[in-house]
């Protein structure tokens, strides 16, 4: 610091002037004392005056550390070394603060080792690799197909001439294009009378368009990714949802939208061919209203009717709206005998592929199978789970009823004994995808009938102890149908069972699952039998069950499963009558005085019912009125099917698909009228537009043969461990972190990532024709998901030295993807599935040269 205004340059301007008139020699005198204080003459108290005046400067550490750079340093970083730092020790002792404000957690890390050496530090916990019993992620994905024609709406005042519009994009290589489009006011194209300002992307008019009318605006390259993050709202069936994440893919050599949406947030059911609306606010923050539409793609023919007199090669002609249309032609006609059943009734508690019968005929003279059943049906029974042991099952020669264990097989606890209740010494079967009869095929018909033969439907059956136990044995109720929904009524309304005279059924109860705005009920479920009192689940996130008038020790057991509303979770504690905890949270709602149901207390659907004497239902409602519900046969019952004898020629059997079209926004029409008697029928299906995905898991926490997951250990495979990893030498900065952010009680570790092993001996250059190869550190597991999942990889390292990136294409097991989010140093996704299980593969890195 040097002070320029010295105190003996103003000598002359600071005395009054008498003196300077009259004493000129003490003026003199004066500037002399002070010049002398003021040159430093190899003693520093020679310079006090210039110091006195720097004073005000010594507060600010951007002037004063040069002379006070140890007192700065041992009042704000006395754990910092002042040499060989990173960064500025001015800078340093400025944002020193938010070190401390921070201290403990990872940004503090980070923050220090960038003082300190200028580089990036990688924080990893090994309890994220410790194998957890039941803790593994579980994900449930769900898609809408939508059109690439997307539209901009606007609305005319009659004065605004500019309008602004949205991004372009190429969807094949992420470039930004100039806009391309349509343009139509009131659905009438325009030719001209416009133009587009690029730069500003506006859609300028040369006449404003009149008051109240409709600008839309056809993108050809829509920048599809402004969709991430928006609500989609149908127009007409008003459902709703959030847009997580958007793609693009071909379809029938289509090019498709395809948007994933976020499950907690859809509501409502979306409709094919509907119009979507959302919004989109530019960068001018202006709001631009979109429109989009819902499509699907042709799938399959189902005949229905096949009619008489056609030919084969007669065409087959589809009433649709699609960009492309299909096209299909009859390949087979009927020229036998009995060819066909007719469904009339499905019954319920059947399973695919099961034996139907023709009654009074040899299976090799006429007989038929299950070709397909509905699992998917709202108000059936699609699991059933019986007790799998039987008396035989226990050793009569050896076992006593005082036996310290009966060994009863696929017990759920052991040793089962005298003092065991009965419910938790059995063990549990059950049948698995039944359903109402769906389909029925003809599996042999080799001689002519001169009446409709009976079909009798197989019930679902299952094995045990080499025995079939068929399904109607039990007698429980299968099949719920809605003659009137009523008004007013609520989801969980209890259904009530009521035995006919001389009818001994017991143990059904249903519940209601679905109401439409009136209170209608739409859907009905049985459930398991409930226990005593109400229960209530104050959060979502909450594994706390309260009871009210509930007696939980006396009436359950921890493992017992219970369902809740919506929910089925398994009992972890029983702390009281009145007390529980569940293993796992994530409740679909919270619930408040609900029913506690105990699955496998009864079988679903009770027992001992028959389908001569079915019970009748009423619904116990605060306010709903008017239903009318009816069960309509047990479980492996109630089917009504006729087998079909015809001698007429021309019947159609067969349909054959030359072109399944694409880009459907309406239901297909099959029309069969203009060929044969014209009375064939058939539907034809395509894939939803609303489409949810089978589960995956998205991590392997509690996945036994994972490679990345370890057993928890006494030192580093603990909850109270991290490890740091950097270039650095670990010992040249451990004694640092730990005096200044270490948390008390943590174990810390460093794991040294040396320059040469990333630049040079984990790098493989391949010589392909435009495209380098190069091989990043560890190995990496796929399967048929959008993860990887690497063991002794360094994503986050390999991305800060500018080796992978978001975008960058990468190579596992001869598959290549794209890269869309980088998790951490050993999970990456990709923005297209795997179609290959691949283990502890090398990660290769695709670089366009």
């Amino acid at each position: 610091m040097t002070t320029d205004l010295k105190t003996s340059l103003l000598i002359n301007r600071q005395v009054p002037e008498f003196i300077r008139e009259e004493y000129p020699l003490f003026i003199t005198f004066l500037e002399a004392y002070y010049e002398y204080l003021e040159n430093q003459q190899g003693i520093q108290i020679n310079d006090l005056v210039t110091k006195s005046k720097d004073i005000r400067y010594i507060n600010d550490v951007d002037q004063s550390i040069d002379d006070f750079e140890q007192q700065f340093f041992n009042s704000f970083a006395p754990y910092i070394p002042s040499n060989n730092l990173a960064v500025d020790k001015e800078f340093l002792i400025k944002n020193v603060l938010p070190l401390y404000l921070a201290k403990g957690s990872e940004n503090s890390f980070k923050l220090l080792f960038r003082f300190l050496f200028g580089q990036e530090l990688e924080l990893r916990y090994p309890k994220n690799e410790i194998l957890r019993a039941s803790d593994g992620k579980w994900n449930v994905e769900s898609s809408l197909k939508i059109s690439t024609d997307v539209y901009s709406v606007h609305t005319g005042d009659g004065s605004t001439k500019e309008f602004y519009l949205a991004p372009c994009r190429c969807p094949l290589t992420d470039v930004v294009l100039p806009f391309r489009g349509t343009i139509y006011i009131d659905d009438v194209e325009q030719s001209s009378g416009y133009h587009v300002r690029q730069e500003t992307k506006k859609l300028v008019f040369d006449t404003a368009p009149s008051n109240g009318s409709e600008i839309k605006v056809l993108y050809i390259a829509f920048d599809e990714s402004i969709l991430q993050n928006r609500q989609l709202t149908g127009q007409t069936s008003g459902a709703s949802a959030i847009i997580e994440k958007v793609s693009q893919k071909y379809v029938n050599n289509e090019l498709i939208t395809e948007v994933f949406l976020t499950n907690k947030n859809i509501i409502g059911n979306f409709q094919t061919g509907e119009i979507l609306s959302t919004t989109y606010v530019n960068p001018n923050g202006v709001l631009i209203n979109l429109e989009l539409t819902t499509i699907s793609s042709f799938l399959t023919i189902q005949l229905i009717d096949g009619g008489s007199n056609y030919n084969v090669g007669d065409p087959v002609i589809f009433n649709t709206t699609a960009s492309v249309q299909p096209s299909a032609f009859v390949s087979s006609i009927f020229s036998g005998v009995i060819d066909r059943t007719t469904l009339i009734n499905g019954g319920s508690g059947f399973q695919a592929n099961r034996r139907v019968a023709a009654v009074g005929y040899e299976p090799s003279a006429l007989d038929f199978a299950i070709a397909n059943v509905d699992t998917t049906g709202a108000n059936t029974t699609n699991t059933f789970v019986i007790l799998s042991n039987i008396i035989s099952d226990i050793d009569p020669a050896n076992t006593t009823i005082d036996s310290a264990d009966y060994a009863l097989p696929a017990n759920t606890i052991s040793p089962q004994n005298v003092n065991t209740q009965i419910i938790y010494s059995l063990g549990n079967t059950a049948y698995f995808n039944i359903g109402e009869i769906s389909g029925v095929s003809v599996i042999n018909s080799s001689v002519s009938v001169t009446s409709t033969p009976t079909l009798n439907a197989a019930p679902a059956n299952v094995t045990i102890s080499s025995t079939d136990i068929f399904i109607d044995t039990f007698g429980s109720l299968g099949k719920l149908v809605i003659n009137d929904g009523g008004a007013d009524y609520e989801i969980f309304d209890e259904l009530v069972f009521t035995n006919k005279p001389m009818s001994f059924g017991i143990g059904a109860e249903a519940e209601v699952r679905n109401v439409d705005a009136s209170g209608a009920i739409t859907q009905v479920s049985f459930v398991p039998s409930k226990i005593s009192g109400t229960v209530t689940v104050s959060a979502t996130d909450s594994v706390v069950v309260t009871g009210t008038d509930t007696l939980f020790v006396d009436e359950l057991n921890v493992g017992d499963q219970i369902m809740v509303g919506y929910d089925t979770r398994t009992v972890d504690v029983i702390d009281s009558n009145t007390s529980l905890n569940v293993s796992s949270a994530s409740w679909t709602e919270t619930y408040t005085d609900r029913n506690i149901r105990l699955l496998n207390l009864n079988l679903l659907g009770g027992q001992g019912y028959s389908n001569d004497k079915l019970p009748t239902i009423t619904v116990t409602s605060d306010n709903g009125t008017g239903a009318e519900i009816a069960v309509t046969t047990i479980l492996g019952d109630g089917e009504t099917l006729e087998a079909s004898s015809t001698q007429t020629p021309g019947e159609i059997e067969r349909i054959t698909v030359t072109n399944p079209g694409r880009g459907f926004t309406s239901s297909i029409e099959v029309d069969l009228t203009q060929s044969g008697d014209g009375l064939a029928n058939a539907n034809a299906t395509f894939t939803p537009t609303f489409e949810v995905f089978p589960g995956r898991w998205t991590t392997s926490d509690s996945i036994l043969s994972s490679s990345d997951r370890k057993l928890q250990g006494r030192d580093y495979y603990v909850n109270y461990s991290y490890v740091t990893t950097s270039t650095i030498e670990f010992e040249k900065y451990k004694n640092i972190f730990k005096s200044l952010l270490h948390p008390a009680g943590f174990k810390p570790y460093g794991e040294i990532l040396r320059q040469d092993e990333i630049s040079a001996n984990n790098i493989t250059i391949e010589s392909l024709t435009t495209n380098t190869s190069t091989t990043l550190s560890g190995k990496v597991n796929v399967n048929s998901s959008i993860y990887v999942v690497g063991t002794g990889t360094l994503f986050n390292v390999a991305n800060t030295n500018g080796l992978i990136t978001i975008g960058s294409e990468i190579s596992v097991n001869t598959e290549t993807r794209v890269v869309d989010s980088i998790i951490s140093n050993t999970v990456l996704t990709v923005t297209e599935a795997f179609t290959v299980t691949s283990n502890l593969e090398d990660f290769n890195v695709v670089n366009t040269i």
